[in-house]
């Protein structure tokens, strides 16, 4: 029987407590309480709330959108830097080729110089040579006409006048062959 006590003491209860009895003006007062504090909340908190929170979704598409254009500006800055390196790899290679092209050039250039004064070395040289055996001729030929002056004095025993001197080394001029050493001396070189 003690269940039966506790239900009585609960009935007993609930009708002594103003709170669990049905009491319709107060349920009225609660309901208007109640939707005027929501008009406060709505007005003075979820009102400034909900701004605070349109603002921030915007602030967060702004960003996003910022973002995005950051990152399209980026990938237009790599395509050109792409190809500005394209382009500076290219002039590289063209000034490297340039270089290689003037540095032939160049080359070529002191190769025809050499060639020139190498041609110019040999002709004065050949010209020296050709002097050298005008000289040598010339010397030769005096001392053929010595030669030929003391043999023809030896022959005739006597001294020759200049005229007879003359003669003579006109004569043995004539009977020698000296073409043979200036053609000598010029075909050597």
């Amino acid at each position: 029987m003690p269940v039966r006590l506790i239900d009585v003491t609960v009935q007993q209860a609930e009708s002594d407590n103003p709170l669990l009895s049905i009491s319709p003006g107060l349920m009225i007062w609660t309901v208007v309480l109640f939707l005027i504090t929501l008009a406060i909340l709505k007005k003075y908190v979820l009102g400034p709330v909900g701004e605070n929170i349109a603002k921030r979704r915007q602030h967060v598409a702004a960003s996003i959108e910022e973002a995005e254009n950051a990152r399209d500006e980026a990938r237009a800055m790599l395509e050109d830097y792409k190809l500005q390196l394209a382009d500076a790899r290219k002039e590289a290679d063209e000034l490297r080729e340039q270089g290689r092209r003037d540095g032939e050039r160049r080359g070529a250039e002191l190769v025809n110089q050499a060639e020139q004064q190498r041609d110019r070395v040999v002709s004065d040289t050949k010209q020296q040579l050709q002097a050298e055996a005008r000289d040598a001729a010339a010397g030769v030929r005096d001392d053929v006409v010595a030669l030929a002056l003391s043999a023809a004095e030896k022959v005739s025993g006597k001294a020759l006048t200049d005229a007879d001197h003359r003669r003579l080394i006109e004569e043995a001029i004539d009977s020698a062959d000296l073409s043979a050493l200036t053609s000598g001396a010029g075909g050597t070189a």
